[in-house]
């Protein structure tokens, strides 16, 4: 690896396993300074196609904020769950061999795993994608007419 500083070459001085990868401390070979570098291991090149047709890489630590969002305020689940959890849904998309993944099958993973963790944050993230029906529409399809939102009544035109 090139040094930050002087673009020379460096050597391996100490390796440390951490929770999140490999630390390793290095030591310049031409200008003698020392620093750090963190190797992670990244997931393989896995596409989310969103709902508005556009790819986006798969993030796993987005997921976990966004399980952070729909459980928040809920005793019954602890970060160290919903971590799991997000770990849990990437490894099986990962397993499934796919290039691209939509977002409805991200979304659906999560409701089947909420559910037997904490039906009340299912039901939250169930909520989000909700129709004027009751049913949850993940197909990306639009209802034929808009509804109302929050008990406001539609403009009439």
């Amino acid at each position: 690896m090139q040094c930050p500083y002087c673009t020379g070459d460096s050597s391996v001085t100490e390796t440390r396993v951490t929770a999140d990868g490999l630390r390793r401390r290095r030591a310049c070979t031409v200008c003698k300074r020392r620093f750090t570098t963190y190797e992670t291991i990244g997931a393989p090149s896995l596409k989310v196609a969103k709902r508005d047709g556009t790819l986006e890489p798969f993030d796993g630590d987005k997921l976990y904020a966004a399980l952070q969002r729909i459980a928040a305020h809920r005793d019954t689940i602890t970060d160290d769950d919903l971590r799991r959890l997000a770990r849990d849904i990437e490894a099986t998309l990962v397993d499934s061999g796919r290039k691209s993944v939509a977002w409805s099958d991200i979304v659906a993973l999560a409701l089947t795993r909420l559910e037997n963790i904490d039906p009340v944050s299912a039901t939250r993230l169930a909520a989000n994608y909700t129709d004027e029906s009751g049913a949850v529409r993940l197909d990306g399809s639009a209802p034929d007419r808009p509804t109302q939102q929050l008990g406001l009544p539609l403009d009439e035109e």
